[in-house]
């Protein structure tokens, strides 16, 4: 089923591949299932059934007009699950995706057969709330709009070369600059919209009152958010959380790191479906 109706004439493009426990993989503003090839190929060779939606607006999903909202995006991943008869299922979030999933999770939470949240900005204000401390986010939003609405071919390749540690080969730059450009100018500047004043108080609770097993991703490099942050929803908001650093990598340690982070999230599925 490559494409799933979600309510209001959209549909979403979706993989759905494989079969056993499964998980489903979203991913950040102006990307798309592509950048999933790796974990997917992973995986599956570890018997899992992988599902990765393209978000409404992106990839090759329908682009309505729509708020765009985390809200939103939740309930879309929620009917994407019910039209394909799963009832429960690992969710992992990457970036947007991590705001998306935490949203989920306060609404959701009960679907969950675990959590992954990886590299976000999202986390400085969880971690804020989590700290009782003032939200200091230091993601440059409104420059980002700007580029956005006035730059956008070299905007978005300049957002793509930002999101990596070391500079990555041209390649690679081509290949996520092309993914970006599928996502129109003006759902772009809605979700980044979400990030001027996420409900982070909603999205705290949600991630602290889940009950199964979560984990926190995090390129250490990252400078959308903080070790300090990635931390403390880690060991301190999730009350089955664990804390998986990766040295080498800034916002896509899927991408830097692919041969640990797959590693790693197979572990985590494991000792998911271990316990269970």
């Amino acid at each position: 089923m490559p494409r799933v109706p979600v309510g209001d004439g959209v549909s979403l493009y979706c993989q759905d591949l494989g079969s056993g426990p499964a998980i489903m993989l979203v991913h950040g503003g102006c990307m798309s299932h592509r950048v999933w090839e790796s974990q997917v190929h992973s995986l599956l060779e570890a018997g899992y059934r992988v599902v990765t939606p393209d978000l409404r607006g992106h990839g090759d999903s329908d682009k309505p007009a729509s708020p765009y909202t985390a809200e939103m995006y939740a309930d879309d991943l929620a009917v994407v699950a019910n039209r394909l008869g799963i009832d429960s299922f690992s969710l992992l979030g990457w970036s947007l995706g991590s705001t998306i999933t935490s949203a989920f999770a306060s609404a959701y939470g009960d679907r969950l057969d675990g959590l992954v949240l990886v590299s976000s900005a999202i986390f400085a204000r969880i971690g804020a709330v989590a700290r009782d401390e003032r939200v200091s986010v230091d993601l440059p939003v409104e420059r980002m709009i700007e580029n956005q609405r006035y730059n956008r071919p070299e905007g978005l390749e300049r957002f793509v070369t930002g999101m990596f540690h070391e500079t990555p080969d041209k390649w690679t730059r081509h290949w996520l600059w092309t993914i970006a450009m599928q996502t129109p100018m003006r759902v772009a500047l809605k979700t980044l919209r979400i990030y001027v004043d996420p409900e982070q108080r909603t999205l705290h609770e949600g991630l602290a009152t889940i009950d199964a097993p979560a984990a926190v991703f995090y390129g250490e490099n990252d400078r959308s958010s903080s070790v300090s942050d990635a931390r403390t929803i880690a060991e301190d908001v999730f009350s089955d959380g664990r804390y998986v650093p990766f040295e080498h990598s800034a916002h896509v340690p899927f991408i830097e790191q692919p041969q640990r982070f797959d590693n790693e999230l197979v572990d985590f599925l494991e000792s998911v479906h271990n316990s269970a």
